[in-house]
């Protein structure tokens, strides 16, 4: 797995699935984790994409087996996308096919915003344009904020408390629900609370008409964090496709892996 050096002296980590002959040229595709989470979380994509697709699953630094942030490390939507500018460069990847889940869409549409180039699609799944108020509230538990909650309780018991709203647990079975609690335990509560702090902030609203790119949209149509923002996206982007997955809450990525892949392969061959 290449680790890709950063200006800081610190690395990520990126997860490659190659499978092809080495003169396929078809479009690669970057699949972006969401919150404090890692690219474990694309496993079951990858069978279905592999067969055609050369795909990159990096780690943000302090998820799954990046480096920890160097001390005064900062999250912002600029030194996120740094980061994954520097897997494209270090790994000779002028354009890609995204794959974002939840935060991970938001950092694809701020991306694609800013280096239209480098973007063939974007494929969201369950990614709102914003952290709704509601829920924010929901994730500060007893706190004065999601952040401070993390620090207090630990991101694995932060986690598990609100585990609900990122994945619909009448769909999920036991063993699903304690691994993603564990997956996401393993991002220290310093840096889980300094990421979130980051993507409260962050609004897509004002940049979608700028994005041209095709885009599918993948959410479940009962999820309390995107299904109501979907629309949003459907009317403001100048090429968007919306896929509502009926009956399901937030999670499609993990509940319905395989339809998922599928879908962004379908999606691939009719766009431009």
């Amino acid at each position: 797995m290449p680790r890709v050096a950063l200006p800081e002296g610190v690395s990520v980590n990126c997860s490659v699935d190659d499978f092809l002959w080495p003169w396929n040229d078809s479009t690669p595709v970057l699949m972006m984790h969401g919150f404090a989470r890692n690219a474990l979380f694309w496993n079951r994509w990858v069978p279905a994409i592999a067969e055609t697709h050369r795909i990159y699953r990096p780690d943000l630094l302090g998820c799954g087996l990046s480096d920890q942030p160097p001390a005064g490390y900062r999250y912002t939507p600029e030194t996120i996308g740094a980061q994954i500018l520097a897997v494209l460069d270090t790994l000779g990847l002028p354009r890609v096919h995204w794959v974002g889940e939840s935060s991970g869409g938001l950092i694809g549409l701020l991306l694609a915003a800013a280096y239209p180039d480098r973007f063939a699609s974007l494929v969201l799944c369950n990614t709102p344009s914003r952290i709704p108020d509601r829920i924010k509230r929901i994730y500060a538990l007893d706190r004065a904020d999601a952040s401070e909650a993390m620090r207090v309780h630990g991101v694995g018991e932060w986690c598990r408390q609100t585990l609900g709203y990122r994945l619909d647990l009448e769909r999920a079975d036991t063993a699903l629900q304690d691994w993603v609690v564990r997956e996401m335990d393993r991002t220290p509560a310093s840096v889980a609370a300094a990421m979130h702090e980051c993507f409260e902030g962050v609004d897509t609203v004002g940049i979608l008409p700028a994005i041209h790119a095709p885009v599918l949209l993948l959410s479940g149509d009962k999820s309390q964090i995107s299904s109501a923002q979907i629309q949003v996206f459907a009317d403001t982007l100048p090429s968007g496709k919306v896929e509502m997955f009926a009956g399901y809450g937030h999670g499609v990525n993990l509940l319905q892996p395989e339809r998922c892949a599928h879908a962004a392969l379908e999606f691939w061959k009719s766009a431009p």
